[in-house]
C-alpha cells in the first residue's frame, strides 16, 4: 500500500529538530524530523547534571547516537539504571549473569538473512506498561550495513488533519507479540536466529489495548502509538475496515520526511524514546558479524490526555 502525496494540517517547522544546547556536549541534529549526534560526553562517568540534560536531549531529539564509548553488559547495566528503572523483556532470554541486558547477535555463517526486530515497531508495545527507553550498544559492527532506522510518531501525528485527529482520538489498538513469539510465528523468528535465546510461548497470543494516539508524559506532546510488527488491529472495528485505517497510519508514520537512519560504528551507543518513535533494524549485511548489547528503562501505560493537558514526568 503506497499512502501518496498527503496535505499536513500543521506542517513540522524548519526548526522543530532544532538541537539542544548543553555545557556537558555537543549535539548535532541527524535529519529535520529527529535524531541527534552527540560528542563529548562519557556515559560511564557522567555527573548527574550531565545525563539530565542527556535526558532532557533524548527526549527532545527522539533519539540519540552516543559516539565513542567504551561499555561492557555491567556498564551498560550501570548506565541504564540511571535512567530509572530496568524494563521487562518477556521473549528473549538475557546473557548469563546480567538479567537486563539482552545480546542481539548474529554470525557471518547464519543460513538466514533475517535479523532480530526486524519490522517496525516500538519495543515491546504488546505489554501493560512498555519500556519508555530502549539503550542498545555497538561492540561488534559490520563494516557496511546493519544501519537502523528511525521514524518519529510525533511528526506523524502532526501531519493528521483535524478531522482524523477526532476520529482517531477514542480509539484504542490491539497489540500482540504473536506475530513474532508464538508458536504459531517460530519458523519467523527463533528458528531463523540461532545465536539468540528467542522465549516462544503460548502467552505471546495474548493482547492488550493502548490508545491509537498517546499523550507523551514527560513534554505532553502527542503522537501515533501503532506498528506494523505489533498492533494487530482496533477495538471493535472488524478486520476489514482496522487494517484499512491502520495501512494508511503505518504508512504516513514512515513518510521519509519523518525518518532518520543510523549509520552505526564500534562504540556508538544510541538511546530511543518507545513513547514518541517507531524503529527498524535493516537485515542487508549477510555474511558479516554483528554483535549488539541491549537494555530498556521501564515506562508507564500509554495514555492520551485532552490536548493541552499538563504532563506529570515519569522520572
Amino acid at each position: 500500500m503506497n499512502a501518496g502525496p498527503f496535505f499536513t494540517s500543521r506542517p513540522p517547522s524548519a526548526a522543530s529538530n532544532r538541537p539542544m544546547t548543553s555545557p556537558h556536549f555537543t549535539i548535532r541534529p541527524m535529519t529535520g524530523a529527529l535524531g541527534a549526534e552527540i560528542a563529548g560526553i562519557d556515559v560511564a562517568t557522567a555527573s548527574d547534571a550531565a545525563l539530565d540534560d542527556l535526558r532532557a536531549a533524548l527526549v527532545h531529539h527522539q533519539v540519540v547516537a552516543i559516539r565513542g564509548q567504551q561499555l561492557d553488559p555491567a556498564g551498560l547495566e550501570a548506565v541504564t539504571s540511571r535512567f530509572g528503572a530496568f524494563g521487562e523483556d518477556p521473549y528473549v532470554k538475557p546473557m548469563p549473569g546480567f538479567a537486563n541486558v539482552l545480546r542481539l547477535l548474529k554470525e557471518a555463517d547464519e543460513e538466514h538473512p533475517n535479523v532480530f526486530g526486524e519490522a517496525w515497531h516500538s519495543d515491546w508495545s504488546f505489554l501493560d506498561t512498555p519500556p519508555a527507553f530502549t539503550l542498545l550498544y555497538g561492540q561488534d559492527i559490520p563494516v557496511w550495513g546493519g544501519d537502523t532506522m528511525f521514524a518519529s510518531m510525533q511528526r506523524a501525528y502532526e501531519a493528521l488533519s483535524p478531522a482524523m485527529v477526532r476520529m482517531l482520538e477514542p480509539l484504542m489498538g490491539v497489540h500482540s507479540a504473536r506475530r513474532g513469539y508464538s508458536p504459531a510465528a517460530r519458523g519467523a523468528m527463533a528458528d531463523r536466529l540461532p545465536n539468540m535465546e528467542i522465549v516462544v510461548s503460548e502467552t505471546a497470543m495474548d493482547t492488550r489495548t493502548h490508545p491509537v494516539i498517546r499523550t507523551h508524559p514527560e513534554t505532553g506532546r502527542r503522537a501515533l502509538y501503532v506498528s506494523a510488527a505489533y498492533t494487530i488491529g482496533i477495538d471493535g472495528f472488524n478486520e476489514p475496515e482496522a487494517q484499512a485505517l491502520l495501512g494508511y497510519l503505518f504508512d504516513l508514520s514512515i513518510d521519509p520526511r519523518f525518518t532518520c537512519r543510523l549509520r552505526w560504528e564500534p562504540g556508538t551507543l544510541t538511546i530511543w524514546d518507545n513513547r514518541s518513535v517507531l524503529h527498524l533494524p535493516i537485515g542487508d549485511y549477510q555474511g558479516a558479524r554483528r554483535e549488539m548489547y541491549r537494555s530498556t528503562v521501564a515506562g508507564d501505560r500509554p495514555v492520551l490526555l485532552p490536548e493541552g493537558a499538563q504532563a506529570q514526568p515519569e522520572h
